[in-house]
């Protein structure tokens, strides 16, 4: 039994060389299927140990990823079914396999969904505002410019790691009209009330993490772009799976450290760096899943609906 392959992958999640929801998700379920795959386990009882101790150590990576957290859960319900029906290690290991497999692509799958479930939404002639990084909002952004839309996106800096260098990048490659704003700014920049150049016609952020609620945690300074958004009646949308949903009310707000923010900081000085804020639902106009544009009030039962097995 050897974990790790397991390890590594979970320190490049907890260090952020590997970042973002779906990043996270598709590189944990896909280490854990590889090593099912690859090791030859010399009885039941050392594969059990093995499975256990490896969901452990991938769900300790990061406190803020429920699509990693669901699809081991995911896999880990089908483990115990195997088991109820005495199935030999062999089956037990290739269905686990598949399992995992079968996780990976319903991600992939659903991220093709959601583009033409956005475009229904956008209109031309668009201002669109967002923040940090989401690979799901860049593909909405990009498909309404390659329909024609002629949107303009302006994006946050995203202290202090600066996510926003990537969202840029990706989109003036694209040939995405795009402008970047500082953080300071991004909630007045918003608020269509005040003295402003640019109407802002639309939110669009992404998702770390859904609440039962309809809530949404999201990179620091999301909640402040969706209140001033909220205070001027702009509609704010956000994109994610329904498999980001925290069914057991387990995910809290990571808290980095403070030398992200000030690496020579003086020696007794206490450093707050929230990694993520909530949108509350009442700020969020719906939420972008593969099953269509959701209300907040309707996250429950379609969860309930569509993957029963997550609120068992």
């Amino acid at each position: 039994m050897n974990l790790t392959p397991i390890k590594t992958v979970a320190d490049d999640i907890k260090s952020i060389k590997i970042q973002w929801a779906t990043n996270i998700a598709k590189a944990g379920i896909d280490i854990l299927a590889k090593e099912i795959q690859r090791q030859s386990f010399k009885s039941a009882k050392e594969f059990d140990t093995f499975l256990k101790q490896a969901i452990v150590i991938l769900k300790q990576a990061r406190a803020t990823e429920p699509m990693l957290f669901n699809g081991l859960k995911y896999c880990l319900a089908s483990y115990k079914d195997l088991l109820k029906k005495k199935s030999d290690l062999k089956t037990i290991t290739t269905k686990l396999f598949q399992t995992c497999k079968t996780y990976i692509w319903d991600i992939e799958r659903e991220q093709a969904l959601r583009p033409l479930i956005w475009a229904k939404l956008i209109k031309k002639n668009t201002n669109i505002m967002t923040h940090c990084h989401s690979g799901s909002v860049i593909k909405l952004l990009t498909t309404a410019h390659q329909q024609g839309k002629n949107i303009h996106v302006y994006n946050t800096e995203t202290r202090p790691l600066y996510q926003w260098r990537r969202t840029s990048q990706e989109l003036v490659k694209a040939g995405v009209p795009d402008t970047m704003i500082t953080d300071d700014s991004a909630p007045f920049f918003v608020d269509n009330l005040y003295e402003s150049d640019i109407t802002i016609d639309m939110v669009i952020i992404g998702s770390d993490a859904i609440k039962m609620d309809g809530s949404v945690y999201n990179k620091v300074g999301s909640f402040a772009i969706a209140l001033a958004a909220w205070h001027s009646k702009i509609p704010v949308y956000v994109v994610g799976s329904l498999t980001k949903i925290d069914t057991e009310n387990t995910v809290k707000i990571e808290q980095r450290p403070g030398k992200e923010l000030r690496p020579e900081a003086p020696k007794w000085l206490d450093i707050l760096n929230y990694a993520f804020d909530k949108v509350p639902a009442k700020f969020i106009t719906g939420i972008i899943t593969e099953y269509g544009v959701i209300k907040p009030k309707d996250i429950k039962k379609t969860v309930k609906k569509n993957y029963p097995w997550m609120v068992k």
